[in-house]
């Protein structure tokens, strides 16, 4: 006997738009993706045409949602960098994910601040909240610790700087996140 929904059944799909030229179809599905979470601009145009949308009718529809101010970009930036810095990510880790979800870069540097110091109180806030007050005792513990960091999306100066002065020894490449890629993306989510 089949199970329907749960975890053993066939997931359900939504069916394929019956005019898939159509912008006000696309435009209302469009706000249902937007009612569950926010989107930036490049995403939810691609959500649509997965969905069945033609490329003009997506178009569109969330150019007409940003007329609307429904759709916002620097809005959406704003709000996954607090939401992911308050989960205890990077300012590395979280601009490439945004760049990934296709905003502007422009956007992602004025969010994002890699220089400002408050994400160097972060990391510090992160490792004293993971490895307890004290110094690391020896290098292997270090290593552990700047590791950690680093996965998270911190810039080696940061690192160096949440580990203090036990930190002074240790050789931490400092990545411009203009530069990093998906390639240099870890996949580890520590």
């Amino acid at each position: 006997m089949a199970m329907r929904g749960g975890f053993g059944g066939k997931r359900r799909g939504r069916r394929p738009p019956a005019d898939p030229a159509s912008a006000e179809a696309a435009r209302g599905r469009a706000i249902g993706l937007l009612a569950r979470r926010d989107y930036p601009r490049r995403a939810l145009k691609v959500r649509l045409t997965d969905s069945g949308f033609e490329d003009g009718a997506a178009e569109d529809a969330v150019s007409a949602l940003e007329d609307e101010r429904l759709v916002n970009d620097a809005r959406f930036v704003e709000a996954a960098v607090a939401g992911r810095a308050g989960r205890g990510q990077g300012p590395l880790r979280i601009a490439l994910e945004l760049r990934r979800q296709g905003v502007a870069a422009a956007l992602i540097d004025a969010a994002v601040a890699i220089r400002s110091p408050d994400w160097q109180a972060r990391a510090a806030a992160l490792r004293l909240r993971r490895f307890g007050p004290g110094v690391p005792a020896d290098a292997t513990e270090r290593a552990r610790q700047a590791r950690f960091l680093l996965q998270r999306g911190f810039t080696g100066e940061q690192v160096r700087g949440a580990l203090g002065a036990a930190a002074a020894d240790l050789e931490l490449e400092d990545v411009d996140p203009a530069n990093v890629t998906d390639e240099d993306e870890t996949g580890g989510d520590a």
